[in-house]
């Protein structure tokens, strides 16, 4: 799978997060009708989770012992909320205040957390973990990949199109209890679903790489309990959805 994950950018996993886990995210971390909610690292449910995940993850040697979950996103596609995303990278991540080193840019702030792009050596290091929630088929919108992006860095928005017609794509289907891992810098989309029903995922983010010179909105160690920052993020609703 590490194999899988340098060549391609993504691979298949399941992980141990039992049925009762999963059915206790299903119940608390999505909103009616809304597409996602982003900043969920605070809520015991999802720490635990994420913590468990880095443990096991840490065990196969697909992330670094230091490895630390650094965000987590509830997504949800049903007939209620039935969206799509064009094709794109991942470039935005929270941090705990507004970035000054150089080499991060793009600072805004969301809902009083403040995001920025990290420099592509850091973005690198970074490793998004897709737990499904529920069966995600070909017919309810499920993520589309361009196998082999994430190698090439931080591609300009004009020349996505073109590279994916390149490269091509790869549906990634999933059943309910599979996680979809996936490095942020490679293109990715998903269409309207078909045939509408819950496509819920719990989508957490994990650094893998050497102390950065900022800090991280949350950095939840696979063992640590959670310390609480100065202004405790409460969950909020996501704006880019995928």
């Amino acid at each position: 799978m590490k194999s899988l994950l340098l060549d391609s950018g993504f691979a298949v996993w399941r992980s141990s997060v039992r049925e009762d886990s999963r059915a206790l995210l299903r119940e608390t971390i999505f909103r009616s009708g809304e597409a996602g909610t982003r900043c969920l690292l605070d809520l015991s449910p999802v720490r635990a989770v994420a913590q468990l995940v880095g443990r096991e993850l840490i065990k196969i040697d697909i992330l670094d012992a230091g490895a630390i979950a650094i965000q987590a996103i509830a997504f949800d596609k049903s007939a209620d909320a039935n969206w799509k995303v064009t094709w794109h990278q991942d470039l935005m991540f929270p941090f705990e205040r507004l970035v000054c080193a150089p080499g991060y840019d793009l600072a805004s702030v969301k809902d009083g957390i403040d995001f920025a792009r990290a420099p592509r050596q850091v973005l690198e290091s970074l490793l998004a973990v897709r737990i499904h929630l529920d069966d995600c088929d070909d017919q309810n919108g499920p993520l589309r990949v361009c196998p082999g992006s994430h190698r090439v860095g931080i591609i300009p928005s004009g020349e996505i199109a073109d590279h994916v017609a390149r490269t091509g794509e790869v549906v990634c289907t999933a059943k309910e209890g599979e996680a979809l891992l996936i490095r942020p810098l490679l293109l990715h989309a998903s269409s309207k679903a078909v045939a509408p029903r819950h496509r819920r995922v719990l989508h957490l983010v994990f650094y893998s790489g050497v102390p950065i010179t900022e800090a991280w909105h949350r950095a939840i160690g696979p063992n640590q309990a959670l310390v609480p920052l100065a202004h405790l993020g409460r969950p909020v609703k996501s704006i880019h959805v995928a």
